[in-house]
């Protein structure tokens, strides 16, 4: 039998499939996966994948900074106790996420911002912008990366998070830079369409709905967190071109025992079928009790597992401070809270592998709800699935990547992958 070419060659491993896990080769040919078992290869490289399961890359659709990097303000410098936010400071730390985020098994990623002043918003995204423009992009289409180093991270874009939210709902943002929505200033913010993703909430009424409907008509994925509104509020911006739920459960995320108005936007988040749902599962944002009941009321193909991390994760920092807020990360280090309130939390030093992992652990093992009296535990290879779903695959559904072939190991898929 004549052996096709191909770049490289996983001999061995389980693949994470949308369907389930199978036991398959997988070819990489042109940054493209192959998945015929009757056909034979004849690769550039092979990897022994025995013993390993083979996942589409993880995706994190909400993202602040890593390793003292932090995309609202730049390059923190601790011995000054201050950020450089100089072109050179922020070529540096997206060169620094790209090369060290795969070690999380993130293949694609969004930089988002806090709430703060127009310029430092404008400055902020410009980076991102001539980022995007000149994003190397050698070792990725070939499904090979230089030799002794992994591919690199795709940076996909920008997420306006903290700019147009309820001031009242703020968290650990300053209130005082929350602004009314209006096209205008999204447009005093960015002009070029560094900005993917942004978060209106529906509390102000037409305002907000205008809004959503002009970035959505722009391509622009507009999701809601930070939001008090009302579940019909919710309805009417879904109807506009809302399309998620940002950190859902968190920012905070206001909800009413009551009947009027369908309720808040938690029950909103609960009983519309069209919203996908951020969960940041780092079990401190939300109770891991708390994850399992949305899923149980939701499903595995409309949630998406986020890291919302900040420049304090991966350093040796204690106290953090940034748009006015003060934090500081627990004694135990596993998570960061406002200073006087810690009960507020402030972002969080995750990372996909551990949000992966953890949200596997709960899955696989009987658990008690909150709401609901009882969860049993999945299958592992089950648990394996619908993780990869939350991890990697639901956040190219909403954010259009998918259309790319990104995000499920499927035949003729982008050959994102992950092998853990």
């Amino acid at each position: 039998m004549t052996r096709e070419p191909c770049d490289l060659l996983l001999t061995g491993g389980h693949l994470v499939t949308p369907d389930g896990v199978i036991r398959a080769d997988l070819a990489v040919r042109d940054g493209r996966i192959s998945l015929h078992p009757r056909r034979r290869f004849r690769p550039a490289s092979t990897i022994d994948a025995r013993g390993c399961y083979v996942l589409p890359g993880f995706v994190d659709i909400h993202f602040h900074g890593y390793n003292l990097f932090e995309f609202t303000a730049g390059r923190y410098d601790p011995q000054r106790g201050a950020f450089d936010d100089s072109a050179a400071a922020y070529d540096e730390g997206f060169a620094m996420l790209r090369r060290t985020l795969p070690r999380f098994g993130v293949t694609g990623f969004y930089v988002a911002s806090w709430a703060a002043p127009v310029e430092s918003l404008k400055r902020c995204f410009g980076h991102l912008t001539r980022a995007l423009r000149t994003a190397p992009t050698a070792g990725r289409e070939d499904g090979r990366a230089p030799s002794g180093s992994l591919p690199e991270a795709r940076l996909l874009g920008g997420l306006l998070e903290g700019t147009f939210i309820n001031p009242a709902m703020a968290g650990a943002q300053n209130p005082a830079f929350v602004m009314e929505p209006s096209i205008r200033t999204f447009e005093a913010i960015q002009d070029s369409g560094s900005i993917r993703l942004a978060n209106v909430v529906p509390d102000r009424g037409e305002a907000s709905l205008e809004l959503i409907r002009q970035l959505s008509s722009r391509g622009i994925v507009v999701g809601a967190g930070h939001t008090a509104a009302t579940a019909q509020q919710v309805q009417d911006a879904v109807t506009a071109g809302l399309r998620y739920f940002i950190h859902f459960l968190n920012g905070p995320t206001g909800g009413s025992f009551k009947p009027f108005d369908g309720g808040g936007a938690v029950e909103a988040g609960l009983s519309l079928r069209e919203p996908f749902l951020e969960l940041i599962l780092d079990g401190y944002h939300v109770n891991p009790r708390y994850v399992r009941d949305v899923l149980a009321r939701v499903g595995f193909d409309r949630a998406v597992a986020v890291t919302d991390a900040l420049y304090v994760a991966g350093s040796d920092l204690r106290e953090i401070s940034i748009g006015g807020t003060r934090g500081r990360v627990s004694d135990d280090g596993t998570h960061i809270y406002v200073v006087g309130k810690p009960n507020t939390l402030c972002s969080s030093n995750l990372t996909m592998d551990r949000a992966f992992r953890n949200l596997l652990n709960w899955l696989t093992v009987e658990m008690e709800g909150v709401w609901v009296a009882r969860h049993p535990p999945f299958g592992f290879e089950e648990a394996l699935t619908a993780a990869a779903k939350v991890c990697a695959t639901n956040a190219c559904r909403l954010t259009g990547l998918a259309n790319r072939s990104l995000g499920a190991i499927r035949d003729g898929a982008a050959a994102d992958l992950a092998v853990v």
